[in-house]
């Protein structure tokens, strides 16, 4: 079966390949002169080259740096504001590649070797697991919705988050310094955040640059000790050095390295509580009855569980740090009719200390309490991508290329320890347990290539395909685990993903088009406690979009469309939290594949410059992504055609800005944010104390800014309602179902206000 797998993937591969070395000959004799972006024109590389936004097939939402900064984006998280389609879930252990979902889709799981469903691209280049955290001197962000694998690979079977990050100037000595201050209780903000951010761009030569970035995120909080009367520490810093050098007219180089470290203290965004329950018996099997209260208990320690807590009580701290890294080298070679890119690629991402979920329940009076020992999670990514692109506007144009990747990740052995506490400062072991070290190896090949063909005036016809060879390796060490032996698990697979489409300009300014994808993400291996691991499938989406695109008034953008998807094996995580036993109070979470999950709807986007003065986005969708008829959860409820977790079925986003000129020198501005969403399931269950209702979150700035836009001074203001959305909501926390629940809080669940100053030298 490999050999005809690697068979196929020969005979594509030099398919595509002579079909590239055809093309630029049979294009060229009925080359046209590509049309020129207008200035303020949307530019986006959705399909691996430079077009105008209006061009591309693709439901597609743009944001450029003004807003990123107004919205102060500053992490992968914050993207969840800019688009309707896109959700963000960056739970602590399960954040897979970012934790993006795009109309509803998308990968939570504490699975070995599972990859993202919506891709995290930053120039050009897939960060796979070991994904950036902070965004930091961004020119755009791409929100591309539905399967990309044609042009983006196995991870992108929802959708990719494309960024771009500022290119460095020739000719040109800058530096810029902004900032966004805020503190804890000053101003009503629940919790401090001090960003710096800075970049200096310097001329080498007249054809080469170096630009080099970086940032401070300073953050106080929201999470607090009430023990020892201090916020959680979540500190991060890191830098981007990018050199540019054009050696020749037709050659271009690009090498990329950023760096990033980030350290937390008593697991920063994790678990307080929301829910509790009264006086009983403590569910475990011990020589004598131990009386349970656990709001008894927080209320000894100053504690009060309820909507949007976020106090603890734990007189013993533990940290966690996390560090992550890589380089990118990008040779661009362009010849009259056509490009060749090569990018290569190394990341790695580790994680070390004590983890979020050393002491799980942070509550010292509690009689259960469950530890982890240390952790220790490298992850390495090497890619290789080389590919061949069509220039200008041609008759036909073309993209075709292959792709390698190798990523590794090493899981250190984990201990688990329950223990009870009958009295204060006694405790009493009651199970032990754990997992060995393993690693995962997740080898990946493919030829790929996408054409369209202006098969009339205003005609387009599309078609693209991509084969991918994905083997994931899963080997098992038994060093943690009593009378066990080491264990080794092989998921190989070989997929075709593919696209076809039309597109047709009905106007000028007017562009309709339908497509028709085929994606694929590879598989996972479950390693259920007690049990072999086992594989997941890989998920096969088959999506139908109808799309509109026009500009509007000076350049504003209409994006609308439609849309249908259905989802073969997709791959699902319901966790539950054991209730008795010597494990009690610990989370046993469960993947499995689900056949016949759907996707459906539509969407409105608007976005870009409205007039002069005016800059304004905002969209709207309505996203039913449902259960399969006959679908049990993991609390044994129906679910089916229920919406599936994490995914609201409709969100609106909006942020705007308005300037005037209020004297000779300064230009006045005001800003305003909002997102609605409606209820959000956290769980893959029917309980509703695991559910966040409909609500609003609005945000906004008010400041100057010189003439010339080199100084700014604002004051803003994030979630104005202090609206406590959270990031995971876990029932049975830590047993008794939904009498107990526990909440994760991130920073976008308070309010926040703020100073941000903005100088360009």
């Amino acid at each position: 079966m490999k050999v005809q797998m690697h068979t196929r993937l020969l005979i594509t591969s030099a398919t595509l390949a002579m079909a590239a070395c055809a093309a630029p000959a049979f294009a060229a004799d009925a080359t046209t002169a590509a049309s020129e972006p207008a200035p303020g024109e949307i530019i986006v590389t959705a399909q691996r080259r430079a077009e105008k936004v209006t061009e591309v097939p693709i439901s597609i939402t743009v944001v450029d740096s003004a807003q990123l900064e107004r919205e102060q984006v500053d992490t992968v998280g914050d993207l969840s504001r800019i688009a309707p389609s896109l959700e963000i879930n960056n739970a602590p252990g399960q954040n897979t590649g970012g934790g993006g979902a795009i109309r509803g889709i998308g990968t939570q799981t504490f699975s070995a070797g599972a990859v993202p469903s919506v891709g995290v691209v930053v120039d050009q280049v897939s960060q796979g697991n070991a994904n950036i955290a902070n965004l930091f001197d961004i020119a755009r962000v791409e929100v591309l919705k539905g399967p990309q694998g044609t042009l983006f690979g196995l991870t992108t079977s929802a959708g990719v988050i494309n960024i771009t990050t500022n290119k460095p100037e020739f000719g040109v000595f800058s530096a810029r310094l902004r900032t966004e201050l805020s503190g804890a209780g000053i101003a009503g903000s629940g919790y401090g955040d001090q960003v710096v951010q800075g970049v200096v761009n310097i001329p080498l030569a007249a054809n080469a640059a170096l630009r080099v970035s970086g940032f401070s995120n300073t953050r106080q909080g929201p999470d607090f000790d009430v023990t020892t009367h201090k916020y959680d520490a979540n500190d991060a810093f890191g830098f981007r050095g990018h050199l540019l050098w054009e050696p020749s007219s037709n050659l271009t180089v690009n090498l990329i390295g950023d760096y990033s470290r980030t350290h937390i203290t008593n697991g920063g965004d994790f678990f307080t509580f929301v829910q509790t329950s009264g006086a009983g018996l403590l569910p475990l099997p011990t020589p004598f009855p131990v009386p349970d209260n656990v709001t008894g208990n927080l209320a000894s320690c100053g504690v009060t569980p309820g909507v949007g807590n976020r106090n603890y009580c734990l007189a013993q701290g533990f940290s966690d740090r996390t560090e992550n890294g890589g380089a990118s080298l990008e040779i661009d070679y362009k010849a009259p009719d056509f490009t060749v890119t090569s990018i290569s690629a190394y990341r790695r991402s580790l994680e070390s200390g004590y983890g979020a979920a050393s002491n799980v329940f942070r509550g010292d009076p509690l009689e259960l309490q469950v530890f982890n020992g240390p952790i220790d999670h490298p992850i390495s990514l090497l890619s290789q991508e080389l590919r061949i692109g069509s220039a200008g506007r041609q008759t036909i144009e073309y993209t075709a290329g292959v792709y390698v990747s190798s990523q590794i990740q090493d899981i250190a052995p984990e201990t688990l320890e329950v223990e009870i506490q009958p009295a204060p400062h006694f405790l009493i072991p009651v199970a032990q347990g754990g997992t060995g070290g393993y690693r995962v190896t997740d080898t990946s090949a493919a030829v790929f290539g996408q054409v369209t063909v202006h098969a009339a005036d205003k005609l387009r016809l599309i078609a693209g395909g991509r084969y991918t060879q994905d083997n994931l390796h899963l080997t098992t060490y038994a060093d943690a685990i009593p009378n066990s032996t080491n264990s080794y698990t092989a998921l190989d697979v070989g997929k075709f993903s593919w696209k076809v489409g039309a597109q047709y300009d009905v106007a000028a300014r007017t562009m309709a088009y339908a497509t028709i994808s085929r994606g694929f993400k590879g598989g996972q291996i479950s390693q259920p406690s007690g049990s072999a691991p086992y594989p997941i499938k890989p998920e096969v989406p088959t999506s139908y979009e109808l799309g509109l695109k026009s500009t509007l008034l000076g350049g504003w953008v209409l994006d609308t469309n439609a849309f249908y998807q259905v989802v073969q094996n997709f791959q699902a995580q319901g966790c539950t939290s054991i209730a008795t036993g010597p494990l009690a109070g610990t989370l046993s979470c469960v993947q499995s594949n689900i056949d016949g999950v759907k996707s459906r709807g539509a969407e409105i986007n608007l976005f870009g410059k409205v007039t002069h003065d005016l800059s304004l986005n905002t969209g709207l969708i309505w996203a039913k992504a449902t259960y399969p008829t006959g679908f049990l959860g993991s609390d044994g409820s129906n679910l089916g055609g229920q919406q599936l977790a994490y995914a609201p079925e409709y969100k609106f986003t909006m942020s705007g800005e308005y300037t005037s000129k209020v004297s000779d020198m300064f230009n006045g501005f005001v800003g305003l944010d909002t997102i609605w969403k409606s209820r959000v399931s956290y769980e893959q269950t029917s309980i509703q104390q695991s559910t966040f209702g409909p609500h609003w979150t609005v945000g906004g700035r008010l400041g100057l800014r010189t003439l010339d836009d080199r100084f700014t001074i604002a004051v803003f203001a994030r979630n104005l309602g202090n609206i406590h959305e959270p990031i995971l909501l876990q029932s049975g926390f830590p047993y008794s179902g939904a009498a107990n629940i526990g909440a994760m809080y991130g920073p976008n669940g308070f309010r926040q206000i703020g100073l941000s100053l903005d100088g360009k030298f």
